[in-house]
């Protein structure tokens, strides 16, 4: 009998721990609590902007900086949470502006700019809680960060 109410005991605080560590999981968080990611870690941003269909979205890089920290800055004024479905990546629709922070070990992230969503590398997705982006700011920024080439 002892042995029971033991294992029942054991059982409830499992469960208790796995509601407990799934409501911090989908709480609100700030973009730097989320992403754990600094200037002195991101190595570069890609942009990207919507092609037609069927051609690789044209792309450009950029390693500079100023950008970088203009890009964080801006990002950490946001509040995300984790989306409790996650869709498959080869269903979300990246033929959009995107930007996409890799750091020096190729990890990255990418920031899909309509859908003011970011997605992990391992898949993980975000919504943006105070969104949508701003937009003005984000064109401005992917049109000053632009080099033609």
């Amino acid at each position: 009998m002892k042995l029971r109410a033991f294992l029942l005991v054991l059982l409830l605080a499992g469960g208790a721990y796995a509601m407990i560590q799934s409501i911090d999981e989908f709480s609100a968080k700030k973009f730097s609590e989320v992403m754990q990611m600094n200037e002195e870690h991101v190595a570069q941003l890609i942009f990207t902007k919507p092609s037609p269909t069927g051609l690789t979205p044209p792309a450009w890089v950029s390693s500079d900086k100023e950008q970088i920290t203009s890009l964080l800055e801006f990002l950490s004024g946001y509040e995300l949470q984790k989306k409790n479905s996650q869709e498959a990546l080869e269903e979300l629709n990246f033929n959009q502006f995107t930007i996409r922070l890799e750091d020096h070990d190729e990890n990255f992230v990418t920031i899909m700019v309509e859908d003011s969503m970011i997605v992990t590398e391992n898949g993980e997705q975000y919504t943006l809680l105070d969104g949508p982006f701003d937009t003005d700011w984000m064109i401005k920024f992917i049109l000053s960060s632009h080099s033609p080439s």
